[in-house]
């Protein structure tokens, strides 16, 4: 019997030229596939469920690891985890 896959969806819309980063590392981190289409990444593995909150505090630690935490924060939502510009 084959498991279902749980996604946890990012909205990547506002990240410009880190996209690909981004991916390299939650794949590195989280030893998952990633899925990445228009503006939102999907984040999911078939042997273990990851939880939003998971996956949320790896996105912060990329961006507090590339010196972008001042630029962009990271909010959870109810479907998603959505990438938002800081206002300045």
């Amino acid at each position: 019997m084959e498991r279902e896959c749980k996604l946890v969806s990012i909205d990547v819309g506002e990240l410009k030229d880190e996209v690909s980063d981004l991916q390299e590392f939650l794949e590195r981190k989280l030893s998952v596939e990633i899925r990445v289409e228009d503006k939102v990444m999907g984040v999911g593995s078939a042997e273990e469920r990851l939880s939003r909150r998971k996956v949320k505090e790896y996105v912060e630690r990329f961006f507090h690891r590339r010196g972008l935490s001042d630029t962009y924060r990271v909010r959870s939502e109810k479907d998603a985890i959505k990438i938002v510009k800081r206002k300045t």
